[in-house]
């Protein structure tokens, strides 16, 4: 019997839509249902990386990405800031729909989060034989009955608020914010790394039946702090603003005393990158990379130390800085045809 599962994914978080036929008994790339992984990065410019024209860093992951599949060149998220893109991503409607038009902050918005009414994506893909895990970064909900699994995901592993330290794992209050599922951990590695060994013992788990795994970077969103600082380096104890409230304590911003350099902000980018190269050698290591699509993207435009040319602006606007990102895909699905098509139209509920 033919099930279709429309995952409506906002990839450009929330401006465009990717329907993929998953067939019960016979799917229709390489003979079985595909596996998805969904990569998010957080905050990265338009211009951030090699196939994009980056001078400064050095992405070849990312640029494979781009390389072999599909890459799009006029995409745009459908919000400016973390929370909206994200909840347009797993509900498949417009953030005015459910309620969330603004980055939640763990102080004020506590109680709020993205309602579960059983149609989100992951909750769709678990229906029809998915095993489904998200790691890294949530920002929809703090309540274990607004968090991840609550939303379908069979795993998660990651933190619920908009920003945390790479090192410590807490919000700018210095509440822990690391969870397994619903359960608070703790673990010594930097985040980024962290992220990328769960993403592959997930895959590694997860092989032998299809799946769908979301990926979600906090890199290179502030605190801008790079991969592999001594014990003593001052800038692994993270920022704490005195006049900023929940995860704002840890925004880094031009006018600081001694701000945060472009070049924290590559090393955190590559170390990224490389994650995402981990992850493809996991596909390619259990011999599941010639049915899975590989889907990558940003949440929003950039900011202050990113590089959004040739755009103008970033995160938190509306001009094209703040909303235009640069989603690629690879991946036994022949997309290939239009190997840089320009437009992707937009269908929402």
């Amino acid at each position: 019997m033919r099930l279709r599962v429309v995952i409506v994914a906002a990839l450009a978080l929330g401006v465009w839509r990717l329907s993929v036929d998953l067939v019960a008994q016979r799917g229709t790339l390489s003979g079985s249902r595909p596996n998805v992984v969904l990569v998010i990065m957080d905050d990265m410019g338009y211009g951030d990386i090699g196939s994009y024209g980056v001078p400064d860093a050095k992405t070849p992951h990312l640029d494979r990405l781009a390389r072999e599949g599909v890459r799009l060149t006029n995409a745009y998220a459908n919000g400016a800031v973390c929370s909206p893109t994200r909840a347009a991503l797993i509900s498949g409607r417009y953030q005015q729909r459910v309620g969330i038009e603004w980055a939640l902050t763990s102080t004020a918005d506590r109680d709020q989060g993205l309602p579960v009414t059983g149609t989100a994506l992951p909750a769709l893909l678990k229906k029809n034989g998915y095993a489904t895990a998200l790691v890294g970064k949530w920002h929809l909900g703090f309540k274990p009955e607004l968090g991840p699994n609550a939303q379908g995901f069979d795993e998660f592993f990651g933190f619920l608020s908009g920003a945390v330290d790479y090192y410590t794992h807490r919000r700018g209050d210095g509440t822990p914010d690391l969870y397994e599922n619903t359960m608070p951990v703790q673990t010594p590695g930097y985040l980024t790394d962290e992220i990328t060994k769960r993403a592959v013992s997930f895959i590694d788990r997860r092989a032998a039946r299809p799946f769908f795994l979301e990926v979600a970077y906090n890199a290179v969103h502030w605190p801008f702090q790079p991969p592999d600082l001594s014990a003593s380096d001052p800038r692994r104890d993270g920022p704490s603003r005195q006049s900023g409230t929940g995860d704002r304590r840890l925004a880094q911003m031009p006018d600081d005393p001694i701000p945060a350099t472009r070049q924290d902000y590559v090393r955190m980018l590559e170390r990224a990158d490389q994650g995402v190269g981990t992850i493809l050698a996991a596909l390619d290591r259990n011999r599941i990379a010639q049915n899975t699509l590989v889907i990558f993207t940003n949440d929003n435009g950039g900011e202050w130390l990113s590089r959004n040319a040739p755009l103008y602006h970033r995160k938190g606007t509306l001009w094209e800085g703040g909303i235009r990102v640069p989603p690629s895909s690879a991946g036994q699905a022949d997309c290939r045809r239009a190997k840089r098509p320009s437009r992707w139209r937009s269908r929402w509920i």
